[in-house]
């Protein structure tokens, strides 16, 4: 029962035959067939965080996941073969995947227990994505409800949205605000700023603060008001300091060997608790060697 993993103390599995007890301890025996669903969804959740993807935040509705530069959010059109000519793994995949283990894992504790398994489809819905260069904090929701309504009321549950960046050289003012109308080029795929309204192009706002000057680049945190595709890129663009790396949209140096952009800070209220949620994703290691 202990290798089994059947044994818990106060709530944790246990495996030691000598584990001490005190007085007042809560012993419990599962079911052998509960102890291996638990099992396996932590070993679900265990290959996820193997694959760089970790964990942020996670409940009944929603899922928040710290994304590795270099994944896709979701499967592109215009290309998401790697360069074996295998098609990418995902993190909508790999989410999707972890859900599913993690539902019938349910059901099957739930058989157990006699209680009635909750036979509703399992699979991750996209509230909103980050560029495949882009580190960071990222939303999925549980089921489409949960999507819904925190897609239909963003601004509102959004409280802070937060990203950070090294842009190359010396970005002049220590905080400011842009916006301009996006439109997205559908021969060359980039996102055309515009400083008045146009047709069919998207109102962008973002404000930024610069952190640090250093001999080459630029430390800046950006916050979103509007959350449009590539819109903080064409903004360092347009700033005249493309983030690093970012070829496309004019940056002519990559120190590091990716995109210099973290989503760090996501915070928003939970519409069916109804509290904040806060999750904070460090900056990527690589990223010290700006200072250095």
């Amino acid at each position: 029962m202990l290798s089994k993993g059947q044994v818990q103390v106060n709530g944790e599995v246990k495996t030691a035959f000598d584990h001490p007890l005190r007085k007042g301890d809560r012993i419990e025996i599962l079911p052998k067939g509960i102890s291996i669903a638990r099992a396996t969804r932590e070993d679900a959740r265990d290959a996820v965080e193997k694959a760089g993807v970790k964990i942020l935040f996670e409940d009944e509705h929603y899922l928040v996941v710290d994304k590795p530069s270099g994944m896709l959010s979701v499967s592109s059109a215009h290309g998401s073969l790697a360069k074996s000519g295998k098609r990418e793994q995902t993190l909508y995949a790999m989410l999707n995947a972890y859900v599913k283990v993690n539902k019938r894992m349910q059901r099957k504790e739930d058989l157990i227990s006699g209680v009635t398994p909750d036979r509703s489809t399992a699979k991750v819905w996209i509230v909103h994505r980050l560029d495949k260069g882009t580190s960071g904090a990222v939303v999925f929701a549980k089921d489409e409800r949960a999507k819904d309504l925190l897609q239909s009321k963003w601004k509102e549950l959004v409280a802070e949205r937060r990203y950070v960046a090294w842009l190359e050289g010396k970005v002049e003012k220590d905080a400011g605000a842009i916006q301009s109308w996006l439109l997205e080029s559908p021969k060359s795929l980039k996102m055309k700023s515009f400083d008045t309204e146009v047709k069919d192009g998207q109102l962008a706002i973002t404000h930024y603060k610069v952190l640090q000057r250093t001999k080459y680049y630029s430390e800046v945190e950006f916050e979103l008001e509007t959350g449009r595709k590539n819109q903080i890129r064409v903004h360092a663009a347009e700033l005249g300091h493309p983030v690093a790396g970012d070829d496309k949209y004019g940056a002519q140096t990559n120190p590091i060997k990716r995109l210099a952009l973290h989503a760090h800070t996501l915070v928003f209220r939970n519409p069916y608790s109804q509290k904040m949620v806060r999750c904070t994703s460090p900056l990527p290691d690589s990223f010290a060697r700006f200072v250095k």
